[in-house]
Protein backbone atom coordinates (compact mmCIF):
# COMPACT_ATOMS: atom_id res chain seq x y z
CA UNK A 1 0.00 0.00 0.00
CA UNK A 2 1.49 3.27 -1.09
CA UNK A 3 0.37 6.84 -1.54
CA UNK A 4 -2.55 7.21 -3.91
CA UNK A 5 -3.54 3.55 -4.29
CA UNK A 6 -6.29 3.63 -1.65
CA UNK A 7 -8.84 3.42 -4.51
CA UNK A 8 -8.02 -0.29 -4.72
CA UNK A 9 -7.80 -1.01 -0.99
CA UNK A 10 -10.87 -2.56 0.60
CA UNK A 11 -11.75 -2.48 4.28
CA UNK A 12 -11.12 -6.25 4.41
CA UNK A 13 -7.57 -5.82 3.12
CA UNK A 14 -6.83 -2.95 5.51
CA UNK A 15 -8.26 -4.85 8.46
CA UNK A 16 -6.20 -7.97 7.76
CA UNK A 17 -2.99 -5.97 7.51
CA UNK A 18 -3.78 -4.03 10.66
CA UNK A 19 -4.42 -7.20 12.68
CA UNK A 20 -1.24 -8.84 11.40
CA UNK A 21 0.86 -5.82 12.42
CA UNK A 22 -0.58 -5.34 15.92
CA UNK A 23 -1.01 -9.04 16.69
CA UNK A 24 2.49 -9.47 18.10
CA UNK A 25 1.99 -6.57 20.52
CA UNK A 26 -1.22 -7.93 22.06
CA UNK A 27 -1.95 -10.65 24.56
CA UNK A 28 -4.00 -13.60 23.26
CA UNK A 29 -7.08 -12.24 25.00
CA UNK A 30 -6.66 -8.75 23.52
CA UNK A 31 -6.00 -10.18 20.05
CA UNK A 32 -9.18 -12.24 20.25
CA UNK A 33 -11.11 -9.13 21.23
CA UNK A 34 -9.61 -7.16 18.34
CA UNK A 35 -10.50 -9.91 15.87
CA UNK A 36 -14.06 -9.90 17.17
CA UNK A 37 -14.28 -6.12 16.69
CA UNK A 38 -12.91 -6.50 13.16
CA UNK A 39 -15.56 -9.09 12.25
CA UNK A 40 -18.30 -6.84 13.60
CA UNK A 41 -17.09 -3.85 11.62
CA UNK A 42 -16.63 -5.86 8.41
CA UNK A 43 -20.14 -7.20 8.70
CA UNK A 44 -21.67 -3.81 9.45
CA UNK A 45 -19.73 -1.70 6.92
CA UNK A 46 -19.01 -4.34 4.29
CA UNK A 47 -15.64 -5.95 3.78
CA UNK A 48 -15.58 -5.15 0.05
CA UNK A 49 -16.16 -1.45 0.76
CA UNK A 50 -13.27 0.65 -0.54
CA UNK A 51 -11.47 2.37 2.32
CA UNK A 52 -11.69 5.70 0.55
CA UNK A 53 -15.49 5.48 0.33
CA UNK A 54 -15.99 5.15 4.09
CA UNK A 55 -17.31 8.60 4.89
CA UNK A 56 -18.59 10.13 8.15
CA UNK A 57 -22.11 9.75 6.73
CA UNK A 58 -21.61 6.00 6.22
CA UNK A 59 -20.19 5.67 9.71
CA UNK A 60 -23.10 7.62 11.19
CA UNK A 61 -25.54 5.26 9.48
CA UNK A 62 -23.62 2.25 10.84
CA UNK A 63 -23.69 3.75 14.34
CA UNK A 64 -27.48 4.23 14.24
CA UNK A 65 -27.99 0.62 13.17
CA UNK A 66 -25.54 -0.72 15.73
CA UNK A 67 -27.13 1.18 18.63
CA UNK A 68 -30.35 -0.77 18.09
CA UNK A 69 -28.67 -3.97 19.27
CA UNK A 70 -25.69 -2.79 21.35
CA UNK A 71 -24.97 -0.31 24.11
CA UNK A 72 -23.36 3.07 23.48
CA UNK A 73 -20.21 1.92 25.27
CA UNK A 74 -19.90 -1.08 22.93
CA UNK A 75 -20.38 1.05 19.82
CA UNK A 76 -17.77 3.47 21.10
CA UNK A 77 -15.25 0.60 21.26
CA UNK A 78 -16.02 -0.20 17.60
CA UNK A 79 -15.14 3.34 16.57
CA UNK A 80 -12.00 3.51 18.71
CA UNK A 81 -10.72 0.38 16.96
CA UNK A 82 -11.66 1.75 13.51
CA UNK A 83 -10.08 5.13 14.27
CA UNK A 84 -6.78 3.46 15.21
CA UNK A 85 -6.85 1.54 11.92
CA UNK A 86 -7.32 4.75 9.90
CA UNK A 87 -4.60 6.56 11.85
CA UNK A 88 -2.16 3.77 11.07
CA UNK A 89 -3.19 3.71 7.41
CA UNK A 90 -2.64 7.46 7.04
CA UNK A 91 0.60 7.85 9.01
CA UNK A 92 2.43 4.56 8.35
CA UNK A 93 0.97 3.01 5.21
CA UNK A 94 0.83 6.35 3.39
CA UNK A 95 -2.73 5.78 2.26
CA UNK A 96 -3.76 8.94 0.44
CA UNK A 97 -6.56 9.98 2.80
CA UNK A 98 -6.58 13.55 3.99
CA UNK A 99 -8.42 12.98 7.25
CA UNK A 100 -9.57 10.19 9.51
CA UNK A 101 -13.34 9.88 8.86
CA UNK A 102 -13.98 8.68 12.40
CA UNK A 103 -12.63 11.94 13.83
CA UNK A 104 -15.47 13.84 12.13
CA UNK A 105 -18.09 11.99 14.18
CA UNK A 106 -19.26 13.27 17.51
CA UNK A 107 -18.88 11.03 20.53
CA UNK A 108 -21.60 8.48 21.07
CA UNK A 109 -23.72 9.52 24.02
CA UNK A 110 -23.38 7.01 26.80
CA UNK A 111 -24.25 6.55 30.42
CA UNK A 112 -21.85 7.47 33.19
CA UNK A 113 -21.39 3.82 34.13
CA UNK A 114 -22.85 1.82 36.96
CA UNK A 115 -23.33 3.55 40.28
CA UNK A 116 -25.02 0.74 42.20
CA UNK A 117 -24.07 0.69 45.88
CA UNK A 118 -24.96 -1.62 48.73
CA UNK A 119 -28.15 -0.56 50.43
CA UNK A 120 -29.03 -1.00 54.08
CA UNK A 121 -28.93 -4.66 55.07
CA UNK A 122 -27.67 -5.88 51.69
CA UNK A 123 -24.08 -6.53 52.77
CA UNK A 124 -25.26 -8.73 55.63
CA UNK A 125 -27.56 -10.68 53.28
CA UNK A 126 -24.89 -10.96 50.59
CA UNK A 127 -22.14 -12.26 52.85
CA UNK A 128 -24.56 -14.58 54.62
CA UNK A 129 -25.53 -16.06 51.25
CA UNK A 130 -21.82 -16.43 50.34
CA UNK A 131 -21.15 -18.29 53.58
CA UNK A 132 -23.99 -20.71 52.87
CA UNK A 133 -22.18 -21.95 49.76
CA UNK A 134 -20.20 -25.16 50.15
CA UNK A 135 -17.01 -23.47 48.91
CA UNK A 136 -15.59 -20.74 51.20
CA UNK A 137 -13.74 -19.24 48.21
CA UNK A 138 -16.92 -17.32 47.39
CA UNK A 139 -17.06 -15.47 50.70
CA UNK A 140 -13.32 -14.79 50.72
CA UNK A 141 -13.29 -13.34 47.20
CA UNK A 142 -16.30 -11.09 47.87
CA UNK A 143 -14.83 -9.81 51.16
CA UNK A 144 -11.46 -9.11 49.53
CA UNK A 145 -13.15 -7.13 46.77
CA UNK A 146 -14.87 -4.95 49.36
CA UNK A 147 -11.67 -4.48 51.38
CA UNK A 148 -9.14 -3.89 48.59
CA UNK A 149 -11.16 -2.56 45.58
CA UNK A 150 -9.29 -5.09 43.43
CA UNK A 151 -10.87 -6.38 40.24
CA UNK A 152 -12.31 -9.88 40.15
CA UNK A 153 -9.63 -11.13 37.75
CA UNK A 154 -6.87 -9.63 39.90
CA UNK A 155 -8.12 -11.47 43.00
CA UNK A 156 -8.65 -14.81 41.26
CA UNK A 157 -5.13 -14.78 39.75
CA UNK A 158 -3.37 -14.12 43.06
CA UNK A 159 -0.62 -16.44 44.25
CA UNK A 160 0.72 -16.69 47.78
CA UNK A 161 4.01 -15.19 46.62
CA UNK A 162 2.16 -12.00 45.61
CA UNK A 163 1.13 -11.33 49.20
CA UNK A 164 3.27 -9.98 52.03
CA UNK A 165 1.19 -9.92 55.19
CA UNK A 166 4.06 -8.51 57.27
CA UNK A 167 4.37 -5.46 55.01
CA UNK A 168 0.61 -5.48 54.37
CA UNK A 169 0.96 -5.33 50.59
CA UNK A 170 -0.43 -7.35 47.68
CA UNK A 171 1.39 -6.95 44.37
CA UNK A 172 -0.95 -7.42 41.44
CA UNK A 173 1.47 -8.74 38.78
CA UNK A 174 -0.66 -7.78 35.79
CA UNK A 175 -3.64 -5.49 36.16
CA UNK A 176 -6.06 -4.23 33.54
CA UNK A 177 -3.67 -1.31 32.97
CA UNK A 178 -0.86 -3.88 32.36
CA UNK A 179 1.69 -2.45 34.82
CA UNK A 180 2.15 -4.30 38.16
CA UNK A 181 0.44 -2.51 41.04
CA UNK A 182 1.04 -2.73 44.81
CA UNK A 183 -2.18 -2.68 46.81
CA UNK A 184 -2.04 -1.73 50.51
CA UNK A 185 -4.09 -3.94 52.81
CA UNK A 186 -6.42 -2.87 55.57
CA UNK A 187 -6.12 -4.80 58.81
CA UNK A 188 -9.35 -6.61 57.97
CA UNK A 189 -7.89 -7.65 54.58
CA UNK A 190 -4.76 -8.96 56.35
CA UNK A 191 -6.97 -11.02 58.64
CA UNK A 192 -8.89 -12.42 55.65
CA UNK A 193 -5.67 -13.53 53.94
CA UNK A 194 -4.40 -15.04 57.18
CA UNK A 195 -7.65 -17.00 57.44
CA UNK A 196 -7.26 -18.23 53.86
CA UNK A 197 -3.67 -19.38 54.39
CA UNK A 198 -4.63 -21.19 57.59
CA UNK A 199 -7.58 -23.07 56.11
CA UNK A 200 -6.83 -23.64 52.44
CA UNK A 201 -3.80 -25.34 50.91
CA UNK A 202 -3.55 -25.32 47.10
CA UNK A 203 -2.80 -28.66 45.42
CA UNK A 204 0.73 -29.27 44.19
CA UNK A 205 -0.18 -28.63 40.54
CA UNK A 206 -1.03 -24.95 41.04
CA UNK A 207 0.15 -21.85 42.91
CA UNK A 208 -3.19 -20.08 42.68
CA UNK A 209 -4.89 -19.24 45.97
CA UNK A 210 -8.34 -19.52 44.39
CA UNK A 211 -8.01 -22.54 42.14
CA UNK A 212 -10.55 -24.42 40.08
CA UNK A 213 -11.04 -28.10 39.46
CA UNK A 214 -8.55 -30.13 37.45
CA UNK A 215 -9.26 -29.67 33.75
CA UNK A 216 -9.35 -32.12 30.89
CA UNK A 217 -5.66 -31.67 30.10
CA UNK A 218 -4.50 -31.87 33.72
CA UNK A 219 -4.37 -28.10 34.10
CA UNK A 220 -6.00 -25.86 36.66
CA UNK A 221 -7.54 -22.53 35.93
CA UNK A 222 -8.62 -19.89 38.43
CA UNK A 223 -11.79 -20.58 40.37
CA UNK A 224 -14.87 -19.77 38.27
CA UNK A 225 -17.07 -17.61 40.47
CA UNK A 226 -19.49 -16.08 37.94
CA UNK A 227 -22.24 -18.71 37.98
CA UNK A 228 -21.92 -19.22 41.73
CA UNK A 229 -22.12 -15.47 42.40
CA UNK A 230 -25.33 -15.17 40.37
CA UNK A 231 -26.89 -17.87 42.55
CA UNK A 232 -25.66 -16.10 45.66
CA UNK A 233 -27.33 -12.89 44.49
CA UNK A 234 -30.63 -14.71 44.03
CA UNK A 235 -30.37 -16.08 47.57
CA UNK A 236 -29.58 -12.60 48.89
CA UNK A 237 -32.49 -11.07 46.91
CA UNK A 238 -30.07 -8.81 44.97
CA UNK A 239 -30.67 -9.96 41.40
CA UNK A 240 -29.75 -6.61 39.80
CA UNK A 241 -26.39 -6.42 41.60
CA UNK A 242 -23.11 -7.28 39.80
CA UNK A 243 -19.68 -8.33 41.00
CA UNK A 244 -18.14 -5.15 39.61
CA UNK A 245 -20.39 -3.14 41.92
CA UNK A 246 -18.32 -4.42 44.87
CA UNK A 247 -15.31 -2.54 43.50
CA UNK A 248 -17.42 0.60 43.07
CA UNK A 249 -18.65 0.22 46.65
CA UNK A 250 -15.09 -0.12 47.97
CA UNK A 251 -13.88 2.97 46.06
CA UNK A 252 -16.89 4.97 47.26
CA UNK A 253 -16.12 4.05 50.86
CA UNK A 254 -12.53 5.19 50.41
CA UNK A 255 -13.78 8.60 49.26
CA UNK A 256 -16.17 8.81 52.18
CA UNK A 257 -13.35 7.93 54.59
CA UNK A 258 -11.31 10.89 53.32
CA UNK A 259 -8.82 9.40 50.84
CA UNK A 260 -7.84 11.76 48.01
CA UNK A 261 -8.47 10.90 44.36
CA UNK A 262 -4.76 10.29 43.70
CA UNK A 263 -4.60 7.94 46.69
CA UNK A 264 -7.62 6.05 45.36
CA UNK A 265 -5.98 5.81 41.93
CA UNK A 266 -2.83 4.36 43.52
CA UNK A 267 -4.82 1.78 45.48
CA UNK A 268 -7.49 0.77 42.97
CA UNK A 269 -5.52 1.22 39.75
CA UNK A 270 -8.45 2.98 38.12
CA UNK A 271 -8.32 5.38 35.19
CA UNK A 272 -11.57 7.04 36.20
CA UNK A 273 -9.72 10.12 37.44
CA UNK A 274 -7.03 11.40 35.10
CA UNK A 275 -3.87 12.40 36.90
CA UNK A 276 -0.45 11.25 37.93
CA UNK A 277 -0.31 8.20 40.14
CA UNK A 278 1.50 8.21 43.41
CA UNK A 279 4.96 6.59 43.26
CA UNK A 280 5.03 2.98 44.38
CA UNK A 281 7.48 3.83 47.16
CA UNK A 282 4.68 5.74 48.89
CA UNK A 283 2.86 2.47 49.59
CA UNK A 284 3.92 2.59 53.26
CA UNK A 285 2.42 6.05 53.59
CA UNK A 286 -0.84 4.75 52.12
CA UNK A 287 -0.94 1.92 54.67
CA UNK A 288 -0.54 4.44 57.51
CA UNK A 289 -3.24 6.59 55.93
CA UNK A 290 -5.64 3.64 55.81
CA UNK A 291 -5.07 3.05 59.51
CA UNK A 292 -5.42 6.71 60.48
CA UNK A 293 -8.71 6.98 58.62
CA UNK A 294 -9.97 3.74 60.12
CA UNK A 295 -10.36 1.90 56.83
CA UNK A 296 -11.15 -1.67 57.81
CA UNK A 297 -11.58 -0.82 61.49
CA UNK A 298 -14.27 0.38 63.82
CA UNK A 299 -14.03 1.08 67.52
CA UNK A 300 -10.92 -0.45 69.09
CA UNK A 301 -8.15 -0.18 66.51
CA UNK A 302 -6.16 -2.93 68.24
CA UNK A 303 -8.78 -5.55 67.41
CA UNK A 304 -8.87 -7.52 64.20
CA UNK A 305 -12.47 -7.44 63.15
CA UNK A 306 -12.49 -10.37 60.79
CA UNK A 307 -13.28 -13.46 62.84
CA UNK A 308 -14.32 -16.95 61.86
CA UNK A 309 -14.97 -20.26 63.63
CA UNK A 310 -14.05 -22.54 60.74
CA UNK A 311 -11.61 -25.32 61.44
CA UNK A 312 -8.44 -25.54 59.29
CA UNK A 313 -8.79 -27.94 56.40
CA UNK A 314 -7.68 -28.53 52.84
CA UNK A 315 -10.47 -27.22 50.69
CA UNK A 316 -11.29 -28.54 47.24
CA UNK A 317 -13.27 -26.17 45.01
CA UNK A 318 -16.58 -27.88 45.72
CA UNK A 319 -15.87 -29.93 48.83
CA UNK A 320 -19.13 -30.52 50.68
CA UNK A 321 -19.76 -29.77 54.35
CA UNK A 322 -21.63 -32.28 56.46
CA UNK A 323 -24.05 -31.44 59.17
CA UNK A 324 -26.22 -28.44 59.82
CA UNK A 325 -24.82 -25.00 60.41
CA UNK A 326 -26.02 -22.31 62.72
CA UNK A 327 -25.63 -18.70 61.63
CA UNK A 328 -23.91 -16.19 63.89
CA UNK A 329 -23.58 -12.44 63.28
CA UNK A 330 -19.96 -11.47 62.67
CA UNK A 331 -18.03 -8.36 63.57
CA UNK A 332 -18.01 -5.16 61.62
CA UNK A 333 -15.61 -4.55 58.73
CA UNK A 334 -14.53 -1.62 56.61
CA UNK A 335 -15.89 1.78 57.56
CA UNK A 336 -18.06 0.38 60.32
CA UNK A 337 -20.23 -1.78 58.02
CA UNK A 338 -21.08 -5.27 59.20
CA UNK A 339 -19.04 -7.88 57.31
CA UNK A 340 -21.79 -10.46 57.40
CA UNK A 341 -22.65 -13.81 58.96
CA UNK A 342 -20.18 -16.59 59.44
CA UNK A 343 -21.01 -20.25 59.93
CA UNK A 344 -19.99 -22.28 62.95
Amino acid sequence: MTMGDYQDVTLQMAMERYLSEIGGQLSPKSLTRSERLARTLLKGLGGDQLIGSITPLALSSYRDRRLKSASAATVEKDFIFLSELFNKAITEWQIGLEVNPVSSLGKTSRSHGRNRRLRRGEQVRLLAACDQHINPFVGWVVRLSLETAMRKSEILLLKKTDIDLEKRVVVVPKSQNKAPRPVPLTQVAVAIFADIFAKSTPPEDTKLIFYGELGRYATRRPYSIDTVFRRVLLTARMKEFQFGDLRFEAISRMREAGLSELEIIAIAGTRAIRGRRLPQQQIKALIKRLDVLGVGLVGDKQAMLYKTKREPENLAPDASRHGKTRAKPASRGSFGVAVGIRSR
